[in-house]
C-alpha cells in the first residue's frame, strides 16, 4: 500500500466516526465508496468486491458504534434495555440476509434499493418538515410493535448496504416513536453494534473467500480495515461531544444533507 493510503485510510475513518458519534448512523456512506474503488483496483470477481465491502464497512460501523456507546456509557445515557429489545430481532434478520449474500452469486440489489429509497425519501421527508419533538419528552415505551419494525428494517439496511442502519433508525424513531432527536441518535448509535455483529462473525468464519496478495481473515481486510478503524476509534467520541453543543434544528439538517447523499448513491447504483 502506499504512503497516501496510509495517510487516507484513518482520515476517511475519522470522518465516519465523527459522523457515526455525531449523528447516530453508522459511518458507512463515507467507508463505502473508498472501499468499492480499493477492493476494485484488486480485480476481483464483482460479486466478492460487494462482499468484501460489505464485510469491512461492517466491521468499521461496529467500531464507531461500540465507540460511541462506550462514551454514553460512561455519560450515564445508556438504554440497555430499549437497545436489546429493538437491536436483537434487527441483528437476527442481518444475520440471515448475510447468509443469504454469501452464499449466492448475485451483484445488483433493485429491489432493495427501491425499497431503501422509498423509505429513506419518506424519512428524510420527516426531518425535513416534521415536528421538532419537545427535547424533555420521552417517547412511550408501549411501542413494542413498531420498535421491532425499526430494528428490522435497520437490520435489513447493514446487511444489504453496508450502512449502520442508522440512517433509516433516527428518522424512524422520531416519526413512529415520536423520539427528541437526541434520544434518537443516541439510541440509534448503540443498536448498531448489534446488529452488526451477527453478519460480522459471518464475514470473518467464511472459508471460501477470494485470496488477497495480504493479510486477511474470511472478508476482512486487516491493511485496510485497521487504519480506518483507528481514526473511527478516536473521532466517534469525538461526534458525541459534538452533538451536545448543536442545535437539534442543525442536526437535523445536517442529517437531511447525509440522507439525500446516500439517496442519489442509491440511484446512481440503480442507473449505472
Amino acid at each position: 500500500m502506499s504512503a497516501v493510503q496510509w495517510f487516507l485510510l484513518p482520515l476517511v475513518g475519522a470522518g465516519g466516526g465523527f459522523l457515526a458519534g455525531m449523528l447516530g448512523v453508522g459511518g458507512g456512506i463515507i467507508f463505502i465508496p473508498l472501499l468499492t474503488w480499493l477492493f476494485g483496483t484488486l480485480e476481483l470477481p464483482p460479486e466478492e468486491i460487494v462482499r468484501f465491502t460489505l464485510a469491512n464497512s461492517i466491521l468499521l460501523v461496529v467500531v464507531s458504534g461500540l465507540t460511541g456507546t462506550w462514551k454514553q456509557y460512561r455519560l450515564g445515557e445508556w438504554q440497555w434495555r430499549k437497545v436489546l429489545s429493538i437491536g436483537v430481532p434487527g441483528a437476527l434478520v442481518s444475520y440471515a440476509i448475510t447468509y443469504v449474500i454469501q452464499h449466492g452469486n448475485w451483484y445488483g440489489k433493485p429491489h432493495f434499493n427501491l425499497v431503501f429509497l422509498c423509505l429513506l425519501g419518506i424519512s428524510t421527508a420527516n426531518m425535513i418538515f416534521g415536528k421538532k419533538q419537545d427535547s424533555d419528552t420521552q417517547s412511550s415505551d408501549d411501542n413494542s410493535a413498531l420498535s421491532i419494525l425499526v430494528g428490522i428494517l435497520a437490520g435489513a439496511v447493514v446487511a444489504l448496504s453496508g450502512l449502520g442502519g442508522g440512517v433509516i433508525m433516527v428518522p424512524l424513531f422520531r416519526m413512529l416513536l415520536k423520539m427528541p432527536m437526541r434520544q434518537a441518535t443516541a439510541l440509534s448509535l448503540s443498536i448498531i453494534p448489534i446488529l452488526g455483529i451477527a453478519p460480522l462473525c459471518g464475514y470473518l468464519l467464511v472459508q471460501n473467500a477470494t485470496a488477497l496478495p495480504f493479510l486477511h481473515t474470511g472478508y476482512i481486510a486487516w491493511p485496510y480495515a485497521l487504519p480506518m478503524a483507528v481514526g473511527v476509534a478516536v473521532f466517534a467520541t469525538l461526534g458525541v461531544k459534538a452533538a451536545k453543543h448543536i442545535s437539534e434544528t442543525t442536526l437535523r439538517i445536517i442529517f437531511a444533507i447525509l440522507s439525500f447523499i446516500v439517496i442519489f448513491k442509491t440511484l446512481y447504483d440503480i442507473f449505472s
